[in-house]
């Protein structure tokens, strides 16, 4: 039977109610995982995978600055895992300690078990696994001066990260996700963006979907292609608008081609023909981001 007397401390008492040996109990810390068929592991390596964080609706994020990114943008954290072995910065241990006061769960894994879970070079010792966030299509609203973003089958995790941190900086309203290829919660996608993905509305739906509530709602669409017909800095944007950005290989699909209402290319010296997709959008969400400002000074 345990018994805690008033400092806190639990007393293990065998049956009489005699004291057989006194323990500490360390409420305080996370339990210590070890092996690595241990479920708790499993769970972490699961939503690592495509179709865990599909199925789950949970993925997992990384270092100290993201989950400080995630906590000060109120993200749904569920859980966290650490290496203490690994987490030496100071304000790190805070953020652990907070959360931990704050009565979120979460497991101490070894440092083997860390370091075949994480991608990092150079691993800071804690992450957590979040609850996604998307935006129904039916819910988006749309204000008159909106700039918006839709991302058509990026295969490159590293520029669909590199394109929402780019569309955070500009202050888009929001961010649509076209096509299975387009994860902006895979790991890598989650690291690209350095934080940025917290403080964004995502919507997934169909080429579709997006071209009848840009219709209904008076939305501009732009398309870029290396053959549009217009220099990106000859168009005179009108909002709310929103642009669309295709793939690396492939670029726009036919569907979304046909329902642009604008296409627009980036001019280039020398023998380019193409520039990297994540780059083509940050050099149009700067364009249209700076009209936009300059249209309502």
């Amino acid at each position: 039977m345990l018994w805690e007397n008033r400092r806190g401390v639990k007393i293990l008492l065998d049956g009489s109610g005699a004291k057989c040996r006194m323990e500490v109990m360390h409420e305080n810390k996370y339990p210590v995982v070890n092996h690595a068929r241990d479920p708790r592991f499993l769970t972490l390596r699961y939503l690592q995978s495509s179709q865990g964080r599909s199925r789950t609706g949970r993925y997992i994020i990384e270092g100290i600055r993201h989950l400080a990114r995630a906590v000060e943008q109120h993200a749904p954290i569920e859980s966290v895992f650490l290496d203490p072995s690994v987490l030496s910065n100071p304000f790190g241990q805070k953020l652990a300690r907070q959360l931990r006061q704050r009565g979120v769960s979460g497991v101490r894994l070894s440092h083997q078990l860390y370091c075949d879970l994480t991608l990092a070079a150079d691993a800071q010792g804690i992450g957590a696994v979040l609850r996604q966030r998307w935006t129904p299509l039916a819910e988006v609203t749309v204000d008159r001066n909106s700039l918006w973003l839709a991302v058509e089958d990026l295969e490159s995790p590293g520029n669909l990260g590199t394109t929402i941190r780019t569309a955070e900086a500009v202050g888009v309203t929001g961010i649509f996700m076209l096509g299975a290829d387009c994860d902006p919660y895979d790991p890598a996608t989650v690291r690209a963006t350095m934080g940025s993905l917290f403080s964004q509305s995502l919507t997934r739906c169909l080429p579709r979907e997006l071209s009848v509530w840009a219709r209904s709602n008076g939305v501009a669409i732009v398309g870029s292609s290396p053959s549009g017909l217009l220099d990106y800095k000859a168009l005179s944007y009108r909002f709310p608008s929103v642009l669309l950005i295709g793939s690396e290989k492939l670029g726009l699909s036919e569907q979304l081609l046909d329902a642009a209402d604008f296409m627009v290319r980036i001019t280039m010296r020398g023998h380019c023909d193409s520039i990297n997709a994540a780059v083509a959008a940050g050099v149009l969400l700067f364009e249209m981001s700076s009209q936009r400002r300059r249209d309502h000074e």
